[in-house]
């Protein structure tokens, strides 16, 4: 297995991949589209672990790995007589094939068989699997875009080191909310570029909450009171969509 990086180094390493192609406020699209399915994959494979170690007394020390679990997964997912006790026990949301896990296109990354389509039509899937709860879940990842290369070739080969690079990020280990931090951290990265395409702009967290202790100052005996707190960027602009944050 490939060796992990935080959150942030993947997201760069991403990026990297990526630049020279599109613009920042474009490849965020990617980067946090292929970020989920790999957390939607993720989880279906830990789900499947726990699964096979409960109902059917698998060893857990032989599903410790993606890899393992990826196997393991495979193996009762094309049993017949696994596959629907499988599907029940693991009890998701979604499906995802195990041919289709973002473990099992990293392996077709790395032996050179890769096809794009199949990822097109694996984010189907997952839309597909529960449409009342995730139709048009990953509609702003276009596949198919020029953005990636002028050629098909060209974009099978920017998407595969881009989830080559995504590879290296154990979700597991990441505490707090995934999206939300992968977000964060490309927008504060990319902000001027972003920030001229989306209309977004930025405050870095660390600036936020030092105004907020500056503003919440003096006011601890009371029990609440509001705070509305706008970008400095906002400011500059002169114009503003305030939030309001609570303070105890």
């Amino acid at each position: 297995m490939s060796e992990e990086k935080t959150l942030e180094q993947v997201l760069w390493d991403s990026a990297d991949a990526m630049r020279g192609t599109m613009g920042a406020g474009n490849y965020m699209n990617y980067a946090l589209g292929l970020i989920f399915y790999k957390y939607l994959s993720d989880v279906t494979l830990e789900r499947a672990a726990e699964t096979l170690i409960q109902d059917n007394g698998d060893d857990p020390a032989a599903l410790q790995t993606l890899d393992q679990r990826q196997d393991a997964y495979a193996k009762a997912y094309n049993d017949p007589e696994l596959q629907e006790d499988l599907l029940i026990s693991m009890n998701m949301d979604y499906r995802i094939a195990p041919d289709k896990t973002f473990t099992a296109f990293l392996r077709q990354i790395g032996n050179h068989t890769f096809q794009l389509v199949d990822l097109e039509q694996a984010l189907r899937d997952v839309e597909q699997s529960n449409p009342d709860l995730l139709a048009h879940l990953f509609g702003s990842v276009n596949l198919q875009s020029t953005q990636l290369g002028p050629t098909p070739q060209k974009r099978n080969d920017v998407i595969s080191s881009v989830m080559t690079a995504l590879g290296k990020l154990n979700l597991s280990s990441h505490q707090g909310d995934l999206l939300g931090d992968a977000y964060e951290y490309l927008i504060a990265t990319f902000a001027s570029d972003t920030g001229k395409k989306a209309g977004e702009f930025y405050t870095p967290q660390p600036v936020a909450k030092l105004l907020t202790k500056i503003a919440a100052h003096g006011q601890e005996n009371l029990q609440s009171f509001t705070i509305y707190e706008i970008s400095l960027s906002v400011l500059i602009k002169k114009f503003s969509a305030p939030q309001t944050v609570k303070a105890a």
